[in-house]
């Protein structure tokens, strides 16, 4: 379906770091609105989402990028103008999904939209039962979850997602039991997060402050471990733990950099691989990051996986299957903004995802 279009603007009020490394608080820098390539859409952006990464590009600057730096790289739209090479999409459509990393995100100020470029393998159709804010908060955290389950959940598999109310979490949950996941298993600090982990459709969900994940977990698989763990945490304890609630020659599944590297500054060393090795597991790293900076050898193969990805995150919120948990939603304003990725940067995390609304008029 085609919406109406926008008021085209000449340039934004863009929200990023002006300097690196060390770029926070963020600021404002006028950015002018480009046209897009062959391959690529311009998309006026409705909504977007807050994610780790959004600070760690800001603090640390390790994509190497040139100051000021726009933020902000999950998105939902519509099309104002496409490429010459562009087949898929149309000036009009609803769209969503994400920019890469190694680019300019969405946010701007003002409360009117913002516009961002989108290759065309990284925008989806959005379905017209997912709202703007819905499917803005989809980008990232889905793609992180289908390229982590997709090959090693199958239909049977028993899994344990530590985690399971955060963004990546709760999405990570539901696709596995779309895939036929016989056994969700999750853990969690706070009841909220137990709570939406819960009803994500984790068969069981524990404090693991309270309760030894991996005692438990035994109990239930008959002292053989979970063939499949997903740890999207980026705690290095709680990487030592999860790892060992993977059975033998099961799949251990790591988001980001992994083991003895989550600051990224300084590497240590990390009890992890000793562990996976014991049980002659498989240790799978999922960067998707790395998939933008991949090699000319690489990169086709790259785009296809996160266009396959994307396009799974349409087919399986149009179906039903999986549906982002937004309780929060901020305006696109620096003080807002910054409040937000002081509380994450915190790990006071909301359960689910916190929405940035960018055009408050087709916000809904």
């Amino acid at each position: 379906m085609s919406l109406d279009l926008p008021t085209p603007l000449s340039h934004i009020t863009a929200i990023g770091y002006t300097h690196a490394p060390n770029g926070l608080p963020l600021e404002t820098f006028e950015a002018k609105i480009p046209n897009p390539a062959p391959n690529e859409l311009l998309v006026h952006v409705v909504s977007s989402s807050l994610n780790p990464l959004d600070h760690k590009l800001a603090e640390r600057n390790f994509l190497g990028r040139t100051p000021p730096v726009q933020l902000g790289f999950d998105f939902a739209g519509i099309v104002v103008v496409i490429g010459d090479k562009v087949t898929s999409h149309k000036v009009g459509d609803a769209v969503f999904g994400m920019v890469p990393s190694n680019q300019d995100g969405v946010w701007a100020t003002g409360g009117v939209g913002s516009y961002a470029l989108v290759p065309e393998f990284l925008a989806a159709h959005k379905p017209a039962g997912l709202s703007f804010v819905e499917a803005g908060t989809m980008g990232i955290c889905y793609l992180s979850a289908f390229l982590a389950l997709n090959d090693v959940v199958t239909h049977g598999s028993t899994l344990y997602i530590p985690g399971g109310g955060g963004g990546v979490g709760h999405l990570a949950i539901q696709k596995a039991r779309a895939l036929g996941a016989k056994l969700i298993v999750s853990s969690g600090g706070s009841e909220t997060s137990r709570a939406l982990a819960k009803a994500s459709g984790a068969d069981h969900v524990f404090d693991y402050r309270k309760r030894n994940v991996v005692d438990e977990i035994a109990k239930l698989t008959d002292g053989k471990g979970v063939d499949v763990v997903y740890d999207a945490t980026y705690n290095e304890d709680c990487y030592v733990d999860s790892a060992k609630a993977v059975r033998s020659k099961g799949d251990w599944v790591v988001l980001g950099v992994g083991p003895g590297k989550t600051t990224r500054n300084v590497e240590t060393e990390s009890p992890v691989s000793n562990i996976l090795a014991s049980k002659d597991a498989r240790l799978v790293n999922v960067n998707l990051l790395s998939l933008f900076s991949a090699s000319d050898a690489d990169k086709d193969a790259g785009y296809a996986l996160l266009n396959q990805a994307v396009l799974d995150a349409a087919a399986t919120t149009e179906a039903g299957t999986v549906k982002p948990h937004v309780p929060v939603t901020i305006p696109c304003e620096v003080p807002e903004i910054n409040m937000a990725l002081d509380e994450m940067r915190a790990q006071r995390n909301v359960a689910g995802k916190i929405a940035v609304i960018i055009d408050a008029s087709r916000a809904r």
